[in-house]
């Protein structure tokens, strides 16, 4: 299983923490027979991103739709961690209030290991934004609520 887990759908058109940690995992298994260059990590899923999930899709015989469903999350999370070791990368994006996804309900899962009481539901809204500050001051970081490359290692 993944870490973050499958939380939705990810195709032409998405955007967000999930989608850019997407294409960190795909710019992580490249290798020197890669077809395509490697994808600028902006959390947006446009036709680079579909194009290089074909291939990882064909390489692993898998159902080359360009899609990011749970199969290809799963297979895609197991190659890279294959290569790279059991981390969680920085998604490469900021998380902060408005954002959803697997990568937040990680982020919410992880506080409420360190005592926190929060939804996991992968929504980033005002009690995920104050428990991430408290998170924060605890760990002598700037205490904005948002959550940057800084505040994602010190967790991770």
């Amino acid at each position: 299983m993944a870490i973050p887990a499958y939380y939705s759908l990810i195709q032409n058109g998405s955007s967000g923490p999930d989608e850019a940690l997407v294409q960190t995992w795909l710019n992580g298994v490249r290798d020197q027979c890669s077809w395509f260059e490697e994808l600028k990590v902006d959390g947006r899923f446009g036709k680079a991103s579909e194009n290089v999930v074909k291939e990882f899709q064909l390489r692993n015989r898998m159902n080359a739709d360009g899609k990011v469903g749970a199969n290809t999350w799963n297979t895609l999370y197991a190659r890279y961690t294959a290569k790279h070791g059991l981390t969680v990368p920085y998604p490469g994006v900021t998380l902060r209030q408005g954002t959803a996804g697997g990568t937040v309900r990680l982020v919410q899962q992880k506080l409420n290991s360190l005592g926190e009481k929060l939804s996991t539901d992968g929504r980033f809204g005002s009690a995920t934004a104050a428990a991430v500050q408290r998170f924060q001051r605890r760990n002598s970081l700037t205490a904005d609520g948002i959550i940057g490359k800084a505040t994602w290692e010190k967790m991770f």
